[in-house]
């Protein structure tokens, strides 16, 4: 290696040195592209590094392999959506409000987070090989059950919404709503003859899975 180049690669070196966290995140916002363009077998640390302007030691020092940069990835989506649901405070509005306050967020964020449906839909394709090495998801989805719980719990009370639902199946029914037809949006466009990822039919179907949230909540 010629002179200049080491000094350039030093000089590289003292600058992820100096600043750690945001070579981390450069790191990790290069490694949600990647994993979400590619997958966990296609993505290649090379182009994350590239992208991310950092040599290839950092990756290891941060992570320590690929796969662990890939959990970090799903972690870090994972984060995202769990913080923006706390952040709904559903506690502290009426029950049937917090519902609608929920399904309305759920919907707009699958439909804006192409990161978070990719990166799921290729660790289903995995068998949650990656996800189940998680200690980090598991501990936040239990705020959100416990949340929506006690949500159902006072709309219970309150004679406004069915007793005996389950929170977690009632998420899950929540979540099959914002985005089956995102994960299916080319086989159901053409078997049907239209764009479900038009703006105006996404629209008109968050009214539709709205209505049907509601009409299953509330209680007869």
């Amino acid at each position: 290696m010629s002179k200049p180049a080491q000094k350039k690669k030093k000089k590289s070196d003292r600058i992820q040195r100096r600043n750690p966290d945001a070579t981390r995140k450069r790191l990790l916002a290069a490694a949600i592209d990647e994993f979400t363009r590619h997958g966990f077998s296609g993505g290649r640390v090379e182009r994350i590094v590239a992208r991310a302007r950092v040599n290839m030691r950092m990756v290891y020092h941060y992570f320590d392999s690929k796969k662990g940069l890939y959990v970090a990835a799903l972690e870090a989506v994972y984060v995202e959506i769990r913080d923006r649901e706390q952040a709904l405070e559903l506690d502290h509005l009426e029950p049937l409000e917090a519902i609608d306050r929920l399904v309305d967020f759920t919907i707009d964020h699958f439909a804006s987070h192409p990161e978070f449906v990719s990166l799921t839909i290729g660790e289903n394709v995995l068998k949650g090989r990656f996800i189940a090495g998680s200690k980090l998801i598991p501990k936040l989805s239990s705020p959100l059950v416990e949340q929506i719980r006690r949500v159902l719990e006072r709309g219970a009370s309150q004679g406004v919404v069915r007793r005996g639902v389950d929170p977690v199946a009632f998420y899950v029914s929540i979540v099959a709503l914002a985005c089956h037809h995102l994960n299916n949006r080319y086989t159901l466009s053409a078997a049907f003859g239209i764009d479900v990822g038009d703006p105006g039919w996404q629209k008109s179907y968050k009214r539709h899975a709205k209505h049907l949230i509601s009409a299953f909540i509330r209680s007869s």
